[in-house]
């Protein structure tokens, strides 16, 4: 059931400041990681919105699993300069119909 496959994954959200001109690069590089699931070029500060979901582990804090990603993942690619991110700490999902 999709709710199940939901509810083992925590959600982050990750504002990332890139190169200029770099936007599409990196969203493209970005979305082949599993653990991307949307990423959006916003207005503002930062230039792109991530939205990521991350398998849920017993030994390991969500906290530490979403930082480990950023920084071994999301971080390592070339072009990014900066990442802000929000956990949230309750969600409701309109699921479709």
């Amino acid at each position: 059931m999709k709710i199940k496959k939901m509810q083992r994954k925590v959600r982050a959200f990750v504002f990332l400041k890139v190169e200029p001109r770099k936007e599409e690069e990196i969203m493209e590089k970005l979305l082949k990681l599993d653990e991307v699931k949307e990423i959006h070029i916003i207005t503002g500060k930062k230039d792109l919105l991530a939205v990521l979901a991350i398998e849920r582990e017993i030994t390991t804090p969500n906290s530490r699993r979403i930082a480990n990603f950023i920084i071994h993942k999301i971080s390592s690619v070339k072009g990014v300069q900066d990442t802000q991110t929000i956990i949230p700490t309750h969600s409701k999902i309109k699921l479709p119909e």
